[in-house]
């Protein structure tokens, strides 16, 4: 997911204790977190230190991952935290009410196909076939046990060859964690990018009127143009803004190229007609869902109706 951040990444005068920004890498992507006069290195820390443990918890690379130990055992109840339970249940929600367009279980094809990866290949239609019929998601059975004192939460993938990646909407999650957080502190305002998800917060500055600036990127966009960087750029008071495009991780092969927002009923990379799909709102998670969804589903899909998301804005760029 990738939109381009203007205006607001500004720096501001900081106490000696303060940092105006600070960078880290996360999600295998740079995150971005500026709080401005409220930027402590402590602060900080704890931003960073919560974006990691998510990330160490959804990370399907790491076999010591909560997403991990349900795919090893897919098959069979697997008892979880109570973040992956609700995450995976938003997951699961959001892949019925967009029938399928949204997936947190397309495990099978993104491994298949390896796009991004040093193993990215165009599998033979046999093997798309096969693994087409282990992304069935409504096969994701969630259980809460016990009571508000001893509360326990299992996941269970009916399909034994089925394999979760919450990769489309995990960033968005981790963006509304910080917010969360940085409200709990009393911080006034903060920008936080990671990797292209971007959250603004707070009031941009004393002037009430004012407004954060967010610029989408140009799919089609000349690297020696700096012009030509900019799609549309976005003014709002807060909320999230997330991109889904054909441009951020593809590989061409024998002339044809291949993206990595595959869908579920193909078994390929969509073909919409679209080139990107932003979308903007209060909740990251849902920004980070749709985009994908609408991509793979196409400009005349409902999902923000569907989801009730009043305010929401979808803008879509069609391919040349």
């Amino acid at each position: 997911m990738i939109a381009l951040i203007l205006s607001c990444l500004l720096f501001f005068s900081c106490g000696q204790n303060q940092m105006p920004v600070q960078t880290e890498y996360v999600f295998g992507t740079v995150c971005s977190i500026n709080l401005f006069d409220e930027g402590t290195q402590g602060l900080y820390e704890e931003c960073f230190s919560l974006l990691n443990f998510i990330d160490d918890t959804f990370n399907v690379n790491e076999d010591f991952s909560e997403i991990s130990k349900i795919n090893q055992n897919a098959g069979s109840k697997v008892q979880v935290s109570k973040m992956t339970f609700e995450l995976v249940g938003l997951a699961k929600m959001i892949f019925e009410k967009t029938d399928g367009a949204f997936n947190p279980a397309l495990g099978t094809l993104i491994n298949l196909w390896g796009i991004g990866k040093e193993n990215q290949n165009v599998p033979s239609q046999q093997k798309i076939d096969e693994a087409i019929k282990h992304c069935d998601a409504s096969l994701i059975e969630l259980e809460k046990t016990g009571d508000d004192k001893n509360e326990k939460f299992f996941v269970c993938l009916k399909d034994e060859k089925m394999q979760l990646d919450l990769g489309g909407i995990v960033k968005g999650f981790a963006a509304d964690e910080i917010v969360k957080l940085l409200k709990s502190k009393n911080v006034k305002k903060g920008i936080i990018d990671l990797g292209g998800n971007i959250y603004v917060y707070g009031q941009k500055s004393d002037d009430k009127n004012s407004k954060w600036k967010v610029g989408i990127k140009n799919p089609f966009a000349n690297s020696s143009d700096p012009n030509s960087q900019v799609f549309k750029t976005i003014e709002l008071d807060f909320g999230s803004v997330v991109t889904s495009g054909n441009y951020e991780r593809f590989f061409i092969k024998d002339g044809e190229r291949y993206h990595h927002l595959l869908d579920a009923k193909t078994g390929r990379p969509a073909q919409t007609g679209l080139a990107s799909v932003t979308v903007v709102y209060e909740q990251s998670v849902l920004c980070d869902a749709l985009a994908t969804a609408y991509f793979v589903a196409g400009k005349n899909a409902n999902f923000v109706e569907r989801l009730r998301l009043q305010g929401a804005q979808v803008i879509f760029v069609e391919e040349k």
